[in-house]
């Protein structure tokens, strides 16, 4: 199943900005030492499986044309296509559309913290 690791959400749940993630990855770079971002998930202390987050998207809800609430895992530019989920039809309600479908990550078991080294 295809999951999706929103590095953002997960580093700004921490106090960290982009820019900090920049500048950190910057600083490693010039330094010769490596700088990717699992690097510097578990430079922080957040789990690097994802991205500190705790989480993973792995799809999308929404209601169907009879109010019925669905789910599905998958891509979610295609789910969104696939399902016509712009339409107001299939909005969860008036101001919402639909809403990700998330999964647990199982290493840091949903806090986005490391366990350790």
């Amino acid at each position: 199943m295809a999951r999706h690791i929103s590095y953002t959400e997960g580093f700004r749940k921490h106090g960290y900005s982009v820019n900090d993630v920049k500048g950190w990855r910057e600083r490693e770079l010039a330094a010769g030492r490596p700088s990717g971002l699992g690097r510097f998930c578990l430079a922080h202390g957040l789990c690097a499986e994802c991205g500190g987050a705790g989480n993973f998207v792995i799809g999308v809800r929404w209601r169907d044309t009879e109010g019925v609430e669905r789910a599905e895992a998958g891509p979610v530019a295609v789910l969104l296509q696939r399902h016509n989920l712009e339409k107001p039809v299939n909005w969860l309600n008036d101001t919402h559309k639909w809403d990700y479908l998330y999964e647990r990550c199982a290493v840091c078991g949903g806090t986005g913290k490391s366990k350790g080294p």
